[in-house]
């Protein structure tokens, strides 16, 4: 394996200097699969694994209820050790160390040993040891950092083993949500989890106010004027009517441009497009709600509110964010709330599948035993007994809603929406991305201060981010 660990390790120390992103520019991996703690922070009977939320006595029972899938990737002859690599929170590591339990159980002679890393360390550690060419042999990936991976010939394809795994069923997975995992026809990566963006709303909100509740029907226009009209009060008291304020990140195209033709980059991510006419219109439409309409938050606000979220708190009528939100919102009882489809722009509907995924590296030293741990623990029954709220697998989405009581409803509206018009279509995914929002998210908050004009601030965002493209040039 030809791999350039002089620009490993630039990349490694880039990470140390900048935290990596969290999925979408939102909280997404604190909420889910990639919270920080940090390793053995809590002790686990290795015998008996498990806590006061996820008993041993219930994960046994599921974990005898489930169908485990074959592979006919032989189970290895003797012993071996497969270091599993991930990012986690102390309820998943104690459900990831049930998992494993009993697949030694299934696996005799497959040992596994994992290691937990917070997740704002997690690209900075697992680069540089790349650089000094040795990784685990499952190793957890933000979709953001895959491509830079692959480019430098980390990663082992898994085409191979798919192949020898007749009843793997590649299309219970959304297929256009696989792109940030692949290159030149081949696979990298298998999704731990993969969600759309949903408008979410506040039913009580709407009904106080005599308003119809969004629908599939809705435009951005009908947005922006429900908006407005739902926005009340002042202080610490005020009601907006949306959350947050479109900002640069790595799907506001997909969310914000795209839906009026426009786009943050090209398909390349090689040329600036914000500052062109058709993604300049729905800037400006966000920047006129926010500083002439006062229906969105603006810093000062946001730091009035103490960055409290001001949806989750009652305090906004909508917002767009991930399916994975869900979860949360079905354990609060603060407010009625729904979700429907995100709204149509005159070019259509977009909305982002994202999610991050297990990788074997090239490195690897037990590739087989490795392939039979990432195909069960990404299986069906695997998202099923780890009870994952946005699971990639279609077939487990219906179980693990109910699981964790999230609305059937909802979680039907969440499968149309994979099957439909989800894609990785405009989410930045080359190594630049990180370097690219940082430069653009000053450069548009000035605009929100009124400080700079919206033309202003997409021209300096396009001038200063063009020269930072250069840093998506990979093998």
């Amino acid at each position: 394996m030809d791999i350039n660990r002089r620009h490993l390790l630039a990349l490694a120390l880039a990470a140390a200097a900048t935290p990596a992103l969290s999925a979408c520019g939102d909280d997404r991996q604190r909420k889910q699969a990639a919270a920080p703690v940090r390793s053995g922070a809590q002790v686990i009977d290795p015998d008996r694994p498990g806590s006061a939320a996820w008993p041993y006595e219930q994960a046994e029972q599921l974990n005898n209820s489930l169908t485990w899938p074959k592979t006919d990737v032989p189970d290895p002859a003797s012993k071996v050790v497969i270091t599993v690599a991930m990012t986690t929170d102390t309820v998943t590591e104690v459900r990831n160390a049930q998992f494993d339990f009993f697949f030694k159980k299934r696996h005799p002679n497959i040992e596994v040993r994992r290691e937990s890393s917070p997740f704002d360390q997690f690209l900075t550690k697992y680069m540089a040891q790349a650089a000094g060419g040795t990784l685990p042999d499952v190793l957890y990936n933000h979709y953001s950092w895959t491509q830079n991976l692959i480019g430098n010939q980390v990663l082992h394809p898994l085409d191979d083993y798919i192949g020898r795994t007749p009843g793997f069923d590649l299309d219970d997975i959304p297929q256009r949500g696989l792109g940030y995992f692949k290159r030149d026809g081949r696979l990298y990566g298998l999704p731990t989890d993969m969600a759309p963006k949903l408008l979410f709303y506040n039913k009580d909100l709407f009904d106080k106010a005599g308003l119809d509740h969004p629908d599939e029907s809705w435009t951005f226009d009908r947005l922006f004027e429900t908006a407005r009209k739902l926005t009340s009060g002042s202080g610490v008291q005020k009601v907006y009517g949306f959350s947050p304020m479109a900002q640069p990140g790595p799907d506001l195209g997909t969310v914000f441009l795209m839906p009026f033709g426009g786009r943050f980059l090209d398909a390349a991510e090689s040329k600036v497009m914000i500052n062109e006419p058709a993604a300049r219109k729905a800037m400006g439409l966000w920047l006129d709600l926010l500083t002439k309409d006062k229906a969105v938050p603006s810093l000062a606000e946001l730091q009035l509110l103490e960055k409290v979220d001001p949806f989750k708190t009652g305090h906004a009528a909508m917002m767009i964010n991930g399916a994975w939100l869900m979860l949360e919102l079905s354990k609060q009882k603060a407010f009625a709330w729904g979700a429907t489809h995100v709204p149509k722009g005159p070019a259509g509907r977009f909305s982002p599948a994202v999610g991050s995924a297990l990788v074997m590296p090239a490195s690897a030293a037990n590739k087989d035993a490795a392939w039979i741990y990432m195909h069960e623990f990404l299986s069906s029954s695997g998202y099923k007994f780890r009870q994952i709220t946005s699971p990639a697998r279609q077939s487990a989405w219906d179980y693990t809603a109910e699981a964790n009581g999230i609305p059937a409803e909802t979680a039907k509206l969440v499968k149309e929406i994979l099957a439909g018009y989800a894609s990785d279509e405009g989410v930045l995914r080359l190594p630049a991305n990180k370097k690219v929002v940082d430069t653009a998210k000053p450069i548009w908050e000035r605009a929100m201060l009124g400080k700079t004009s919206v033309d202003d601030a997409l021209a300096e965002i396009a001038a200063k981010v063009t020269p930072v493209l250069a840093g998506n040039r990979v093998a």
